[in-house]
């Protein structure tokens, strides 16, 4: 209603600064808000053109090492059960299609 528009624009020009509301002014706000943003997480005086792109590829980058080492990890400790399941020191390519050909033929047995 015209009571919320008004209230919504005197918040606005205030944020910006300013007397008045103006069209675009919200964007601008935003706008600049995120450009102060990227720049001090860049550790820059001033945004340029590109630090958005830059830093979320960055962050994209460090995430993907992030999961590729859970990922080593998840595959070390899985190598290592089937190993132990095998009765063996070191997994071996092989040692779960083993373990999986011998217990089924134990419990094919029982049958």
């Amino acid at each position: 209603s015209r009571l919320i528009d008004s209230k919504l624009k005197e918040k606005i020009a205030r944020l910006s600064q300013k007397e008045d509301y103006e069209v675009g002014d919200l964007s601008r706000l935003i706008d600049s808000k995120v450009r102060d943003k990227v720049a001090k997480l860049k550790e820059k005086d001033k945004y340029e053109a590109g630090d958005l792109a830059r830093l979320i590829d960055s962050a994209i980058k460090e995430q993907a090492k992030e999961i590729s080492r859970s990922s080593q990890w998840v595959d070390s400790k899985v190598k290592e059960k089937i190993a132990k399941l095998n009765q063996k020191d070191k997994y071996e390519v092989g040692d779960l299609s083993s373990l999986i050909d011998s217990t089924i033929k134990e419990q094919a047995k029982e049958i």
